[in-house]
């Protein structure tokens, strides 16, 4: 299908900037800094002793530039280095050619770990670099630290010919285009259309109503795709406001309170309404009830694609349609037969010669009669003039584009897969416009026929049938997971940071036509770490999402419990939650933090992955259940009974002692620092030996791994495998298709991930014969450990010739306010004695001690076994094996 592209131009949308215009480049670094993560992974105060991946950098770069100690890459010598402006550029530039060595806490001595990307500038520009630059100058002692303001002159922008030339500009053709983004002057969960005659407007679930209205420009989307996304997206090129913030026809319940959610879904970047509804004494399911209504969602018209959006007020359901006509008039018309009266409140600022057509309107108060049926319609005319002309400049493209599959291809570290696996990577599609677009895959599902859907962070949803792309859904907000409701990928549930959204096809065109509104009953301010990941769906056909904490903001507006950086803003930030079968939400559980993996493994069992940082010693997998507290204390200000942030009982000592404990730990910097989903080998052996084993992989890092859990005693534990590393970008979303290869879905954008792309999509597969040789999972045991090999021993190996090859350290985290833990108590375990099984698959380490006394519960057990090439008289795909334990309990 093609639709011809009308462009808006306006007569100031290319005015060049003025050659003199500056700006602080102090500030912008500092903008820069938070907004490409660098804050998570670097202290930058005096007195924080936070563990952090990086180095601590107040301090670092001083007027009279200092000497620092750095490693070399794969190197065991040291050098001393001066901490200048060119270091710090090569450290962003190419942040693995040195490595700082840590000059203070537990790890002092040490290099720390090249898990840095390496920012091209395409993705931080040499004039941000600048500006980060000076503002890391002002982080020192007085008198040695920089200005606190250095004026730089703003980059010229290059020349542009035609708004296809604008980076991250929404374009609007014949047809209306309907997008969800953090716009101010509107909540999060607001829906933006832009209409072919140059018109826009928002249509706003807080207030179930139409909010903004301007001309020109539609949307850009800049802030939104770059590093971790900022809040407040502004309006497309040449944008002309003539209403803005106030709704324009805003329901009234029965009681005749005005509709209005700005209890769960505040205007974008309101923080004084964040900290007003934070500190609000009434329950959340309290503040729900006052607001007998609901979106419910919206369709579109399968020619123009305009919304008819969809919403309830007491026993009241309508459907609502929007016009503005190029002379500056809307047009609202109401659809629905009301049960009982149905009012509404007419804003009519910035407008005149307001009418109604059907109903009565009476002082500012139209008023819908009950059992009136037809369409009722609202029209009012704004100030301001008319529109620009228009012209047309390209044709809009849905025609199906072929995927493209490149062997081999992968991030800038080398590839290491076991013996028998491949990898290629998939190109991903271009837009409507031929152009190309930040294109993250985050969640991936493959519905019974073959199709796979992919749902994006910020490209929308995508289908791939007989190998070729075609767009499903477009202007969705982040959305981090799908899941496939029918054979054919034609009915998806995705996790959209605003809400659980059901897409359909209904009329079989290939395009999503009906947005369904599942769940939107928690708290989303519009920050950006609000993150919903999911969802899974159990037997019994309920769905799970879990909810970000958010990051940024006072403790009054953010609470985060003591903690450096994530808070809960309210209304369920921290927790997992349920939507049942039959459409009811319930919280699940709490405590979380960035819970950014969840899954429900081949017998029913829901996991979740968690991300380390406060409260949270080093990621973990853990079961997730329902009731239980998970460790984070921010979200427990939703728990009931009146709960506010000084609430004296969400106290730590009151909960430390509650924490469901993971299943396993993911030692922070050598095996993840940001998990994402699992997904389990359910190919009955087309993905080799690992049947029924759990594969996930790190956002940092870019590696995947095998997690194999066990019960002893009732308590959960299990062994981590490193599985394959260097891939492209950060590894979130792995997904099984139908051949046994698994999909891996991955984005690096706004923290930065090892392989050095800011997104991926690649294949892994089995050559169906190869069984590497590798550690296929371990048990505890009475004595120590239990290994299990995919293949036998070879028989010139015996128990002494593999003594002096196995090395096992231990140590615990803890589970504090301050970001992550330390490794405490590392030791080396000695071991004692090794046995080898008869056939030669598995062998038992007896540790000197084991089991004796409450020192060896709780524990992290690295395991290593060197020299592993002859070991099983096959090449094996490492020079050594090693996998990680977490110890709960002893057989």
């Amino acid at each position: 299908m093609k639709t011809r592209l009308i462009l808006s131009f306006l007569a100031t949308a290319y005015l060049p900037l003025s050659a003199q215009e500056e700006f602080n480049a102090v500030e912008k670094g500092k903008t820069v800094f938070s907004t490409m993560g660098c804050i998570e992974c670097h202290v930058v105060a005096k007195d924080d002793n936070s563990l952090k991946t990086g180095p601590s950098l107040y301090g670092l770069f001083t007027t009279t530039p200092r000497k620092r100690e750095v490693g070399l890459t794969g190197k065991a010598e040291r050098q001393t280095v001066t901490a200048d402006k060119p270091y710090f550029i090569n450290s962003v530039r190419k942040s693995w050619d040195v490595l700082a060595v840590a000059e203070q806490g537990p790890t002092k001595g040490r290099a720390y770990l090249p898990v840095m990307p390496m920012y091209t500038s395409e993705i931080i520009s040499d004039q941000d670099l600048e500006s980060m630059w000076h503002y890391l100058r002002t982080l020192a002692d007085p008198g040695t630290s920089g200005p606190a303001t250095v004026m730089l002159k703003k980059q010229k922008p290059a020349a542009v010919k035609s708004m296809l030339e604008i980076p991250n500009e929404v374009l609007i053709t014949t047809r209306a285009r309907v997008f969800r983004a953090p716009l101010r002057g509107s909540s999060g969960r607001a829906l933006h259309v832009g209409l072919p005659n140059g018109m826009n407007y928002t249509f706003d679930p807080r207030l179930l109503s139409v909010r903004n209205i301007w001309a020109g420009g539609f949307l850009n989307l800049s802030e939104e795709r770059k590093g971790r996304g900022r809040p407040g997206s502004p309006r497309g090129k040449g944008a002309r406001v003539f209403v803005e913030g106030g709704a324009i026809l805003q329901p009234l319940q029965a009681s005749g309170k005005a509709v209005d959610f700005e209890f769960k879904e505040p205007d974008v970047m309101d923080h004084p309404a964040i900290e007003k509804w934070l500190w609000e004494k009434r329950d959340f399911p309290q503040l729900q009830a006052s607001m007998d209504a609901e979106f419910l969602g919206h369709s579109l018209d399968s020619e123009s694609s305009n919304p008819l959006f969809r919403f309830r007020v007491g026993k009241n359901t309508f459907s609502q349609s929007v016009t503005v006509t190029d002379d500056g008039r809307i047009e609202i018309v109401i659809l629905g037969k009301p049960i009982h009266p149905q009012k509404f409140k007419v804003n009519a600022k910035n407008l005149s010669d307001v009418k109604v057509n059907g109903g009565i309107l009476d002082n500012g108060v139209w008023t819908i009669p009950a059992d009136n049926t037809g369409a009722h319609t609202f029209s009012a005319r704004m100030s301001g003039g008319l529109v620009a002309r228009q012209r047309i400049e390209r044709e809009e493209n849905w025609t199906a584009q072929p995927l493209t599959r490149n062997p081999g291809k992968a991030g800038r570290q080398p590839l290491e897969l076991p013996a028998g696996y491949s990898m290629e990577s998939w190109e991903s599609p271009k837009d409507l416009y031929g152009r190309g677009q930040l294109f993250e895959p985050t969640g991936i599902g493959v519905a019974k026929d073959g199709t796979i859907v992919v749902a994006t962070r910020t490209a929308g949803v995508w289908r791939i049938r007989n190998n070729k792309w075609t767009l499903f859904a477009e202007g969705t907000y982040e959305c981090l997971g799908v899941w496939i409701e029918d054979d054919k990928g034609e009915s998806v549930v995705v996790m959209q940071k605003p809400e659980l959204t059901r897409m359909t096809d209904t009329n079989g065109d290939g395009r999503a036509d009906r947005f369904e509104t599942v769940c939107d009953d928690y708290g989303f301010h519009g920050n950006y770490h609000e993150y919903a990941h999911g969802p899974v769906r159990d037997a019994q056909g309920n769905y799970y999402f879990t909810l970000n904490l958010s990051h940024g903001g006072s403790p009054r507006v953010s609470w985060r419990a003591g903690g450096p950086y994530m808070g809960s803003m309210g209304g369920y930030r921290g927790w997992a939650c349920r939507v049942t079968a039959d459409g009811k939400f319930e919280p699940y559980a709490n405590g979380l933090r960035s819970p950014a993996g969840l899954g429900i493994d081949p017998q029913g069992r829901l996991w979740y992955a968690e991300n380390q940082g406060e409260y949270v010693g080093s990621s973990k997998v853990v079961p997730l259940e329902q009731g239980k507290f998970y460790g984070h204390l921010s979200g427990l200000v939703s728990l009931p009974g009146n709960m506010t942030p000084d609430s004296p009982e969400l106290k730590f000592d009151n909960w430390k002692e509650r924490i469901r404990k993971g299943a396993v730990w993911l030692p922070h910097g050598k095996l993840a620092n940001s998990p994402g989903h699992p997904a389990w080998d359910i190919t009955a052996g087309k993905f080799g030996a690992y049947r029924d084993q759990m594969f996930i992989g790190d956002q940092t890092l870019s590696t995947l791994l095998r997690v194999v859990t066990e019960k002893v005693k009732g308590l959960d534990q299990g062994c981590v495998i490193p599985f394959a590393r260097g891939l492209s970008s950060g590894v979130m979303r792995p997904a099984f298709l139908p051949d046994g290869s698994m999909l891996i879905g991955q984005t690096g954008r706004g923290w930065g991930a090892r392989g050095g792309n800011q997104a991926g999509l690649q294949r892994i597969f089995w050559d169906g014969k190869t069984i590497a040789a590798d550690i296929k999972s371990v048990s505890g045991d009475s004595k120590g450990f239990e290994l299990n090999f995919t293949q036998p021993l070879d028989q010139a190996i015996t128990p002494e010739t593999l003594s002096g090859r196995l090395k096992v350290q231990s140590w615990f985290y803890t589970n504090t306010g301050r970001y992550g833990s330390p490794e405490h108590d590392r030791r080396n375990e000695a071991v004692m004695t090794t046995s080898i099984s008869s056939d030669r698959r598995s062998i038992k380490l007896n540790i000197n001690g084991f089991g004796q006394g409450e020192k060896w519960i709780d524990r992290i057990y690295r395991i290593e076994i060197s020299d592993a090439d002859n070991l099983f008289g096959t090449a094996t795909s490492w020079k050594r094996l090693e996998a990680y334990f977490t110890l709960r309990a002893i057989q």
